[in-house]
C-alpha cells in the first residue's frame, strides 16, 4: 500500500497541471456552451452545464475527493504501523468527511439538509438557506482542519497545501452566497464552480504531500528498529567474545602452576 503514494515533486506537479488543465477544459466548455444552444432544445448542454446535475464538473469533483478519501484512508492504515506515530484516527474521520462530501457531489445532499433545516425551523435565515449547509459544513471542516494541522505540522508543504484549499473553498462559498457579485450569472458560475474544482485538487494534493510524509517516516522508523536489532545483536556477541577470552585468561595460570610443581 506505502507504493501507492507518490514521492518525486515532479510527480505531485505533473498532476496538479493536469488536474489545473482539466478544469480550465470545463471552464471552457461552459463559456462556450451559449453558441451549441441553436442545437439543442432548451438552450444548454447538460455536460457541459457546470451547474448541472450529472456534468463533466461533477463527476471532476466527486472523483477527486474520491481520490482524497482513499488517500486519507492510506495514511491512517500506514501511520497505524508506524512505531509512536500518534493521532491515527484523524485520518480516518477525514477519509469519512472526504467521501461524504464526494457523494454530496453527485446526489446535492446539501440541498436536502437546506431545505429539512429550512422547515424545520420556518426560517431560512438568510436568502434562500444557504447559510444552513455553510454553516454545517464549516464546523465539520474547522474541526477537521484543526486537527489535521496538528497531525501534519512537520510537513509543511501540505499544510500550504491544505490553507490553499480553504482558501479558494471559502471563495466558492462567497460566490455561492452572491457575496463577490451581485447577480447570478454565467461568471459567477464559473467563479464558483472554478475555485470549488481547484479547491478539490488542492486538498488532494495535501492528502498526497501527507502520504508521502507518513511513509517515508514509516520507512525510518522501520530502519532505527533493524538497526536497534543489529546493535542488541553485535552487542550480545561482544559480550560472549569477552566471556571466553576471560575464561581462557583463568585457565593459563593453573596450567603453569601445574608444570611447575
Amino acid at each position: 500500500l506505502a507504493d501507492l503514494a507518490p514521492q518525486k515533486n515532479s510527480t505531485f506537479a505533473g498532476l496538479m497541471l493536469v488536474g489545473l488543465l482539466a478544469v480550465g477544459g470545463l471552464e471552457g466548455l461552459y463559456a462556450w456552451m451559449p453558441r451549441l444552444a441553436g442545437m439543442t432544445t432548451d438552450g444548454r448542454v447538460a455536460a457541459f452545464d457546470l451547474e448541472g446535475e450529472g456534468s463533466l464538473c461533477v463527476w471532476f469533483s466527486t472523483g477527486t475527493l474520491e481520490l482524497a478519501s482513499l488517500t486519507a484512508l492510506l495514511i491512517y492504515v500506514v501511520r497505524r504501523q508506524t512505531p509512536g506515530a500518534g493521532r491515527s484516527r484523524i485520518w480516518l474521520f477525514a477519509a469519512a468527511v472526504w467521501l461524504v462530501m464526494s457523494i454530496d457531489e453527485c446526489a446535492s445532499l446539501h440541498e436536502a439538509f437546506k431545505e429539512l433545516l429550512s422547515h424545520s425551523t420556518g426560517s431560512r435565515l438568510w436568502g434562500d438557506g444557504t447559510i444552513w449547509w455553510v454553516g454545517a459544513y464549516g464546523l465539520v471542516l474547522s474541526a477537521l482542519g484543526l486537527g489535521l494541522l496538528k497531525a501534519i505540522w512537520p510537513c509543511r508543504s501540505a499544510i500550504i497545501a491544505l490553507f490553499a484549499t480553504a482558501a479558494f473553498y471559502a471563495t466558492a462559498v462567497a460566490a455561492e452566497m452572491a457575496l463577490l457579485l451581485a447577480c447570478k450569472d454565467a461568471s459567477e458560475v464559473m467563479i464558483e464552480e472554478g475555485c470549488e474544482m481547484i479547491g478539490n485538487l488542492c486538498l488532494l494534493l495535501s492528502m498526497g504531500l501527507s502520504a508521502r510524509h507518513a511513509v517515508s517516516a514509516c520507512d525510518g522508523a522501520s530502519e532505527a528498529g533493524a538497526g536497534g536489532t543489529d546493535a542488541a545483536g553485535q552487542a550480545a556477541s561482544s559480550a560472549d567474545d569477552a566471556g571466553r577470552r576471560a575464561e581462557r585468561a583463568a585457565r593459563r595460570p593453573r596450567r603453569r602452576s601445574a608444570v611447575g610443581v
